[in-house]
């Protein structure tokens, strides 16, 4: 988290609704998403303010339909509402997701972000890793398709 900025790491696996019909309707990677900070201060000056994460104006997917094949990775550069744009697909991500994002990081223009890129970069790698791990995992997933962990 950088003041009003926060950038996120999650693994995910999910069930991709606009495939159901395909054989490789399942996605598995990390999604980064860079997301505004709000703050509110209530209380004494010693009070501690409370933070809060606004929806995603940018999320970019680092996802395979199987492990290590780096075919579903893209972008979102807008989103309105938490709700994402068109994929976006850039050939550079398959081949260095984590240069990719902190090349992408740098230019935000924000010290602390480009001072955090290798380290948020090493959180992609470990990310893929996981996600790489074969063979993929039988989970349970929730109404969404999404894996519950």
């Amino acid at each position: 988290m950088f003041d009003d900025l926060a950038i996120t790491v999650a693994r995910i696996d999910f069930l991709d609704p606009a495939l159901v019909a395909e054989p490789d309707v399942r996605e598995r990677g990390v999604r980064v998403e860079i997301r505004p900070v709000g703050s509110a201060t209530d209380g004494s000056v010693y009070a501690s303010p409370t933070r809060t994460l606004g929806a995603a104006t940018c999320r970019i997917d680092f996802l395979e339909s199987a492990p290590g094949a780096a075919d579903r990775m893209h972008w979102h550069p807008t989103m309105l509402a938490g709700e994402p744009g068109d994929r976006t697909f850039d050939h550079d991500m398959p081949a260095d997701p984590a240069g990719w994002l902190t090349r992408y990081l740098h230019g935000l223009g924000v010290d602390a972000v480009r001072a955090s890129a290798q380290e948020i970069g090493a959180a992609v790698d470990s990310g893929l890793a996981w996600a790489r791990a074969t063979p993929w995992p039988d989970v349970e997933r929730d109404e969404r398709g999404m894996a519950v962990t």
